[in-house]
This record gives C-alpha cells, structure tokens and sequence, in this order.
C-alpha cells in the first residue's frame, strides 16, 4: 500500500466513468487516433483471433510482489490478476458473478456457505480443494503475514471445510458485502502445499507463484522483466490464450513510454498514471488509444481533520470550490477524465445504478466559484493563513495538482507552502503518522477494491479503517456504513450509502477533484484487452490476441 493504491500511494478507493451513458457503448469501438478525448467510453476491445508470440506490456514501476495478499497497487494487481483468480469475478461492467465458487447462500444471517466449482485445477495441473479455499482466505486474516485485505473480511469468526465442494463462514454479524469482497484479491485461491513449501519467499522471485489462472511466472528478476506464460492447462475454458507470452516492464518516465508505444517497443499499457504526452502517442499511426470506466478518483486528502487549517469545514469546501476541475482535466488529463461530484462516481455503480445516478445528479455541480469560496475563508478567519500542501516535483501529476490548488488556495486568500518528497518516498504521508504531520493535506488516486462506492467510504470514514488518515469521526455515517454492510436488500443498502455520501460531500474529509478513464494505449495488431479497471482483479488478457 505505499506507493501502493494511489498515484504514489495508497490501499481500498473508488470511481468513475465519463457518463452513465457510456455502459451502453459498442464494446469493440473506441478512440483511435486524433485526440483521446474524441471517442466514446468502452468496456472492451474486440476479441482477437490471431496467435502471438510475445509481447511487452509497459507498468508505471517494476513489481515488487505477487502474492495476493500484498498485491495492492496497479503493477502488482495487473500482473497476478493474470496468473490468479478468485472465489467471484469482476466483469468489465463492475458486477459481480461466479469465478472459483458457483454461488454463496446465507442459511442464516451469520452462516455463509461457498459452493465450489468441479474441475477447477492450478497452475501445475493439481485440483483446487476446499482444503486450498480454507487457507488463502485465512492467509488475508493473518496478521502476521502483513497482508492488505484483512479489514475487508473482519466480521469473519471462522472458516471451515464443510465437505470436498462446500466452504462455510461463520461472521460476527451480517455482512453482504462478503461476496463481493471474495471478488478480488482476497477472494483469489492459492494452493496451500506450495505457498507453505516456499513460506517467505512466496510471491518473490525466489519463491514464485502457483494460481489457477490462464497465465503462470515464467521468469522474473529482481529489477528486470517479469515474464507470465499461457497456462496451457488452463481450467477456465478449452482455448488457451492468443497471447503466449508478456513481458511487463516498469516504464516510469514519460518521454521513453512515448517513444516505446511509437515504436512498437512496447505492445500497451494501462496508463494508471495521466500521460501529458496523450495527444503525441498517436501520432505515428502504431497505436490506438481507448477509454472506459474506471473505479478510480482523483482527490485530495486532508491530513487532519482535527488540527490545522483543515480543520474548519468551511476551509475544505472553499478549496473545494475554487479548484478549477475543468482546466486541471484538459491540461493533465487531455480530455480523459471529468469533474467528480462525489467520490464514488459512475463507474463504481455495480449495483442500483438508478439509486446513484439520482443521488450522484442531487449534488452540486463541482464548477470553480471563487466569490463563494472566498467568503468561506473570511467567514472562517483564516485570510493570510499558510496551507502545506504534500507532494511531489518528481512526479508530473502530483506536481501539476498540487500547483493547480495552490493557485485555487492563493486566489481565495490564503499562503501556500509545498511540500515535496521525491517519488519514492510520498508513500511516507499514506504510511507515517509523523510524515502526514507535516503537511495539511495530500493527494491521491484511489479505487475500490469492488464497484461499490460504499467500499471506498467505509476505507476512510470508518476510525481505524485501512485509510484512517484524517482522523475523521462522523458517527451518523459510520452508522450509515455499517448498516449498508449488514443489509441484505441492494436497494436499501444503496439508500443507506448514498446517505453517508451525502455527509461525505459537505464534510469533505476527501475533496474529490476528477474521475479519471481507464486508458488504454494498445498496438493496432492487438487486441482484445478489457477498458476498465476489472483488470485489476481479473484476467483481462484472456481474449488479447492479434487483429487478423
């Protein structure tokens, strides 16, 4: 979760899609050349039909771990999304279906029991057993492996083989949310015989990985390239990949992933990080550049909501106010993102899409107002006051937020400071209470862990959760979360999060800035690549292949 679950950092988050309307858009369409903000929203690329040998798929950074339970960030989640697979699976749209399990039943409101699927065998050829499903969700709830995904199955008491095909759940107190939280990495199934052979080293270079996915570790240096093959024995479905073999390579600096997708050096990319040089991409006719939905936001965390400037809730809505989204998103973001009235946007409603949309259309249009937030700031007696903003010079978006809401801040009456840490080290304000001491807000590119803006809320507005940074305490929407997470009607468990949303938006603990696309920059002899943020948590190359 350092540099982990954000634009350099971070774990659960949330949102996006441009428009409600782009679920509807042809799926093998997209935006091919000229300007990335020209083409529709698409959840797809068309299926390819042709074999290829090998390809080099271009990361933000080099992986640093591959076990499931500490793959937290884009690198990581791209990679073992290929190579594992969970209990439930995400689709493209955000909704969830059957992946390792057939289904889920609640005997009763604390009993949940997980039906698994025949035939389901890992990457070595060897059944999945429920013996394998019992270990990998206790590996999450261990504390003394040091995973992620802990919070999200704390109302777990206990885990047990109730035969050869069934899994039961004993919880603390209803949790709806269980499905959907085995949808991902912590849902993923690992075999037990070999992660206990390797211990440490699993997930590592050493150690390696051994998952039912249709792809499997080739080879990976500490540093180097990290190579996934096509599992031939793949269990999903009798064909195997198009794609033989992908070489991810940590490609952080922009000038040279430009000029790798111009040539041909690099077959693609999910640009995680806004690329300034979008438009340049295109331009020698190699590669196609999509946009879908995303879960992802754009936003600006205050570091304390107990100290500081930040503390006046009237300060945060005047930043919040004054920060020019539509100027930011053409200037960074080339078109390629939208002005976030909320943080869980349009492309985190996978369930009661009317319920959000509604609520999402409710909320204030998030248009820069300098007049009203400058009467916010007299009002709260803070005019000539200093704001620390935390960033970073070294990388390119954070920079370029951080100067957009010092000018916001300026022109509403109040003194800025930044403070820069270099790209390495500002996951110490997601990870160091003395680090977030320093500064009166930071910020962040987040996403949930499933489509459910309820997801990310409860990340951050619940004291003590994963992203507890703020130290924001609103009992009112800890109540609301914790009664959407114990409802089992979807409707009523939407009312219940668009509740909380509706506190989060005028409290502000988060400002949200913009909702971003996922993009995709593809060679024009591939395709079938999903365009949305399922691939962080499924296998989104399983129909990548060449045009034909």
């Amino acid at each position: 979760m350092n540099l982990s679950r954000s634009i350099a950092a971070t774990s659960a988050a949330v949102v996006l899609a441009l428009t409600v309307a782009a679920c509807s858009s042809d799926s093998s369409s997209g935006t091919k050349g000229g300007s990335p903000a020209a083409g529709s929203l698409v959840t797809t690329t068309k299926a390819g039909t042709e074999p290829v040998d090998e390809i080099t798929w271009a990361l933000y950074r080099d992986p640093t771990s591959i076990d499931p339970i500490t793959a937290g960030d884009y690198p990581e989640l791209t990679v073992t999304s290929l190579m594992c697979e969970s209990l439930f699976k995400q689709e493209p749209d955000g909704t969830v279906v059957p992946g390792l399990a057939s289904g889920i039943t609640f005997p009763s409101p604390t009993t949940a029991e997980i039906a698994l699927k025949d035939g389901v065998t890992f990457a070595d050829g060897s059944p999945m057993t429920a013996d394998d499903v019992v270990f990998s969700i206790e590996r999450n709830r261990d504390p003394k492996l040091g995973g992620y995904w802990g919070p999200v199955l704390n109302r777990i008491k206990t885990v047990t083989k109730k035969d050869d095909h069934t899994v039961e759940i004993q919880l603390t107190e209803p949790d709806y949310w269980l499905q959907n939280a085995l949808s991902f990495m912590a849902g993923v199934v690992v075999k037990k015989a070999y992660v206990e052979a390797k211990g440490k080293d699993y997930g590592t270079p050493k150690g390696g990985e051994m998952c039912t996915g249709p792809y499997k570790l080739d080879s990976w240096r500490t540093g180097d390239v990290l190579s996934v093959v096509a599992n031939d024995s793949y269990w999903g479905r009798e064909a195997k990949p198009l794609v033989h073999k992908i070489d991810f390579k940590g490609i952080p600096d922009e000038a040279t992933l430009t000029s790798a997708l111009q040539t041909g050096e690099v077959d693609g990319s999910y640009l995680e990080l806004p690329l300034s040089t979008l438009d340049q991409v295109t331009t020698g006719g190699t590669v196609d550049i999509y946009r879908g939905q995303s879960y992802t936001i754009d936003a600006f965390i205050v570091a304390d909501t107990t100290r500081g400037l930040l503390e006046d809730v009237r300060v945060r809505q005047a930043l919040s106010l004054a920060f020019d989204r539509q100027s930011y998103v053409s200037a960074l973001y080339k078109g390629t993102a939208t002005p976030a009235r909320a943080l869980g946007s349009p492309g985190t409603w996978g369930y009661e899409r009317d319920v959000f949309e509604q609520a999402w259309n409710a909320l204030p249009d998030p248009k820069a107002d300098i007049a009203a937030a400058k009467k916010l700031i007299e009002e709260a007696g803070v005019t000539g006051k200093t704001l620390t903003l935390g960033m970073s010079n070294e990388i390119n978006k954070l920079a370029t937020e951080a100067n957009a809401m010092k000018t916001a801040a300026e022109k509403i009456g109040l003194k800025v400071k930044l403070y820069s840490l270099s790209a390495d080290s500002y996951s110490g304000f997601f990870l160091d209470p003395k680090v977030r001491a320093k500064v009166d807000g930071f910020f962040t590119t987040n996403f949930p862990t499933w489509a459910d803006p309820g997801r990310l809320y409860s990340s951050f507005a619940v004291p003590g959760a994963e992203q507890d940074y703020g130290k924001y305490d609103n009992p009112e929407v800890v109540t609301l979360l914790q009664q959407a997470r114990g409802e089992a009607d979807s409707k009523k468990r939407a009312d219940l999060v668009v509740q909380a949303q509706s506190i989060l938006a005028k409290d502000l603990p988060w400002i949200p800035i913009v909702a971003p696309d996922t993009v995709l920059a593809l060679n024009k002899k591939l395709t079938g690549a999903t365009v949305t943020s399922q691939h962080y948590y499924a296998p989104w190359a399983l129909d990548l292949g060449g045009v034909g």
